[in-house]
């Protein structure tokens, strides 16, 4: 980022920077990790660097940078992508996957209309009551196979880009 490049032509360490700007070695950090920080905080690097303050805020902050560090992923998205009988499916075995369930909850919603409805003895469910929640888990499952093909294309760049 903009900062460390600065920090590192002026040949000064994190500390030293923090000490020169009068700002937290965590103030320091944060800033070269990419976080946003206060517009104090820009103006005493901006003293130290001897540049204009809305110069710097400019190039830290602009549109067209592409070098976007690191992306926090919305906590939903983490536990879709780390499901365990999910995550190590790929591509087309996901997509496969995904099929499968279509299928079976068609089979079973159909197969309802012809098992007898018997009592189970639990709850007061039916089994018909059983092969309906069944074709509903095999549509949810299915449902998040197809979630996951779309958030992993999504967030693959940004995989890419925080591995760097």
């Amino acid at each position: 980022m903009l900062i460390k490049k600065l920090r590192q032509d002026k040949s000064f360490s994190q500390e030293q920077l923090a000490e020169a700007a009068q700002l937290s070695l965590r103030t320091i950090q944060r800033i070269e990790a990419g976080h946003r920080v206060s517009y104090a905080s820009l103006r005493s690097l901006a003293a130290v660097f001897e540049i204009n303050v809305d110069l710097l805020e400019q190039e830290l902050y602009s549109m067209t940078n592409s070098k976007n560090e690191f992306i926090e992923k919305p906590l939903w998205v983490r536990i879709i992508l780390n499901l365990p009988s999910l995550s190590r499916l790929e591509g087309s075995a996901l997509n496969r996957h995904e099929k499968y369930l279509l299928a079976y909850a068609f089979f079973a919603y159909t197969s309802s209309f012809f098992i007898p409805r018997v009592n189970l003895g639990f709850l007061g469910l039916t089994t018909t009551d059983a092969i309906y929640f069944s074709a509903f888990s095999a549509l949810f499952l299915a449902y998040i196979s197809s979630i996951m093909v779309r958030i992993r294309g999504q967030y693959k760049t940004t995989v890419e880009i925080s591995s760097r």
